[in-house]
């Protein structure tokens, strides 16, 4: 290419209002605004086109979206008070994203339309604006999707390369970005502006998230573009994620495939799968203690119980913080290449990933190169630092650097050697640890992005959705990748035969999204070795009555059964696949809280699905939160199992409230439930000796210790009761560092 067709540099923007100006000159007074879900928005510059779109009727708008992020608010006074700190110290400089707050009070005008297809999980329930733009849709069909609504921009945060090169990194979201410009290329589409704000905070992260500043057509830099990441606080870990958790960790085997959410059952499975790794004997001690007296007729797979000599690789669309610890750990050490020959030989124990004369051996015996060695055989084993980078090909002789040529032979071991050259001994490169399509989460996982070492974060590629949520392209390198995979996912509610219920109520409001989960089950069938493990607590309160999370029946559901695979809860791992309906509701009652296993078990009778006199086996009638808390607070069980293993962004005092405030919310509101709280939080605001000096610390946190309100007094005496009942001083706060 001449230097005249080189493409230009894109114009650079300090001002957000030309921007918009250069937009709009663009694409006219119709413009479709895709932005990535999370925390890859262009804010600024989607804030001053809403703002521009509001005030001229003659400008029609559509941002396509999901998962906007907001700072976090108090429903009441007591989340108020524990809330307005974090917004000082965390959020002081975010900037809420405009259309966010207008529909959420109803005031979107009329030339505007905000659709997401996952929303932050029960943010918008009973609120029409948001319920009816919803667009349900699996993660992988959104490029499509978008193209057919006409996107013509795309607004995201980039980050800048810490080189001279100008590039610019997709970094948190190429997860979409990546496959709508791709699918716009293929279908010879058209124009599709895409909008860089460049933000230094966000952490610059290569592989195919890297891209040169000439993709762009517009870019916003500046000090006002320069803000603070979204940072997502850990949440406290309750002892059924963890019940839970060492169930799953009991399904993983070594050298496997792992994908996980965010949330509270992420952290705890990443924390359970290290606690295996570092601390085998007490990983082993609990996880047979959940088992114990148990027949596993309902789940056959052996359990797993080894530390991980070969480790696990990643492969997921949200990649949690959870994955950073199990780096660091040694658990998430598996690596994976781009080539499908390479990676099977990996796979099959013949390689190793060290380059030696076997590597070139087996490679041609696998007929993935020729002897002599071709042109493009050579392109490959230098692009794999296989083949030492001072030569070039030249028929079946190489060039050396000194300009003299020299045969060079597959079959001799001189002439492996002289290909080899500086090679011989190194890892091959190319070599992946994690596949990611987004991520999102705490200050402290932002920084350990910041932080990483070159050569590790060239082992992190974060990449287009589609690669990691389905089969198609690429098929039998994902294959070959993804060994022993499993794909845990969380649910609301599952039915006695199976069906899973995660995105929506049976009144058809959205709590948030289909999102990827079922790319992910649909995925695990067709792999071999493959499975999706769907995970959900028996029970859950709501309105102060525990309700059971197993139901016999729902009226919409976000997974088939036809796709029914692994269910567990906090009792245990039931295998759905390929049973029967009569033994998926046996599996199924073998895992629901014991106080509604005779509920379900005579739905199950009266529509003929089960004998008669069928009776759940006694093993498996002993169900109940005591059973589990027994376990837990044996021995030093409950030291291992921290509120917040992979640390927090709270203090200390912030990090007790949280728990509490957890524990309270979930109790009824009626007082005469109440009173035991109340009564001994009565006793500890009286308490002045020092005894109870944590909670009323606690308690000056959130600015109770000079209230003389009755109703300020009353909730203060609540927070106090909670922080003592719901606290468990035997359980860390922070977990160990790895």
């Amino acid at each position: 290419m001449s230097e005249l067709q080189q493409p230009s540099q894109p114009p650079v923007f300090d001002d957000v209002e030309a921007c918009v100006d250069a937009v709009l000159e663009k694409t006219g007074n119709r413009v479709v605004l895709g932005l990535p879900l999370g925390i890859g928005k262009a804010n600024h510059f989607a804030n001053a086109l809403y703002a521009r779109a509001e005030k001229n009727p003659e400008i029609s708008l559509t941002i396509y979206t999901a998962l906007t992020l907001e700072r976090p608010s108090g429903s009441s006074d007591v989340e108020r008070r524990f809330v307005q700190p974090l917004l000082d110290r965390l959020y002081a400089d975010y900037q809420d994203l405009a259309y966010n707050q207008a529909r959420r009070k109803g005031l979107l005008p009329d030339n505007v339309e905000v659709s997401e297809f996952f929303m932050q999980p029960g943010s918008f329930l009973k609120n029409p604006s948001a319920q009816q733009s919803y667009v349900s849709a699996n993660y992988t069909h959104v490029p499509r999707d978008l193209l057919d609504r006409g996107v013509n921009v795309v607004g995201q945060m980039v980050s800048p390369a810490p080189d001279e090169s100008g590039d610019f990194s997709l970094s948190s979201n190429p997860d979409l970005t990546l496959p709508v410009l791709e699918l716009a290329k293929e279908r010879d589409y058209g124009p599709i502006l895409l909008v860089g704000e460049v933000n230094p905070h966000l952490p610059f992260i290569g592989g195919d998230a890297r891209l040169p500043a000439t993709r762009f057509d517009f870019l916003l830099e500046g000090d006002t573009f320069a803000q603070p990441i979204f940072a997502a606080p850990n949440p406290p870990v309750r002892l059924t994620e963890y019940a839970l958790a060492f169930h799953i960790a009991g399904l993983i085997p070594d050298g496997g495939t792992l994908q996980v959410g965010i949330g509270a059952l992420g952290d705890a499975i990443c924390h359970v799968l290290a606690l295996r790794h570092t601390h085998n004997a007490d990983y082993r001690d609990i996880l047979q203690s959940l088992h114990l007296d148990k027949d596993d007729v309902y789940c056959r797979m052996p359990l797993a119980l080894e530390p991980f000599e070969h480790g696990l690789y990643g492969a997921s669309e949200m990649v949690p913080e959870g994955f950073l610890h199990l780096r660091k750990t040694g658990v998430l050490k598996r690596e994976v290449y781009p080539d499908v020959a390479l990676q099977k030989l990996i796979a099959q124990g013949k390689l190793n990933g060290e380059v030696n004369e076997q590597t070139l051996i087996a490679l041609h015996e696998a007929g993935r190169i020729d002897c002599p060695l071709t042109e493009s055989d050579t392109e490959f084993l230098q692009s794999m630092g296989i083949v030492d980078p001072g030569y070039s090909w030249r028929g079946h002789r190489f060039l050396d650097e000194h300009g003299e040529l020299e045969e060079c032979d597959l079959h001799s071991s001189k002439g492996r050697q002289k290909l080899l050259g500086r090679c011989a001994g190194q890892r091959i490169k190319g070599a992946t640890w994690l596949h990611g399509g987004f991520y999102l989460g705490s200050n402290a996982m932002y920084q350990a992005f910041r932080d990483m070492p070159e050569e590790e974060m060239a082992g992190l590629n974060m990449t287009a959705i589609d690669f990691i949520n389905e089969l198609q392209k690429d098929r039998d390198l994902k294959i070959a990748q993804r060994q022993h995979a499993r794909f845990v996912n969380s649910a609301m509610m599952v039915t006695l035969n199976g069906a899973v219920i995660s995105d929506g109520l049976e009144n058809a409001q959205v709590i948030s999204g289909v999102g990827g989960q079922y790319n992910f089950v649909a995925q695990a069938h067709e792999l071999p070795g493959g499975r999706s493990v769907i995970a959900l607590a028996s029970t859950r309160v709501s309105g102060g009555e525990t309700r059971s999370n197993i139901v016999w029946e729902y009226p919409h559901c976000t997974i088939p059964r036809h796709l029914r695979d692994m269910v567990v809860t906090e009792y245990g791992a039931v295998d759905l696949r390929g049973k029967s309906d009569r033994d998926v509701i046996a599996a199924m009652l073998a895992i629901t809280d014991s106080r509604f296993q005779q509920e379900l078990l005579e739905k199950a009778k009266s529509a003929g699905k089960i004998e008669s006199d069928y009776v759940i086996p006694e093993p498996f009638c002993n169900n109940t939160p005591a059973r589990l808390d027994a376990i837990f607070e044996q021995g030093h069980r409950l030291t291992l199992l921290p509120y917040f293993p992979l640390g927090t962004d709270l203090t200390e005092e912030e990090a007790q409230l949280a728990v509490a405030l957890k524990g309270l919310k979930a109790r009824s509101r009626k007082v005469w439930k109440l009173w035991p709280l109340l009564r001994k939080g009565v006793g500890i605001w009286k308490t002045r000796d020092g005894s109870e000096e944590r909670i009323h610390r606690c308690l000056k946190r959130m600015d109770y210790e000079n209230t003389d309100s009755f109703e300020h007094r009353l909730s203060a005496y609540l927070v106090a009761g909670a922080l003592d009942h719901c606290v468990d001083g035997r359980r860390p706060l922070i977990g160990l560092k790895p």
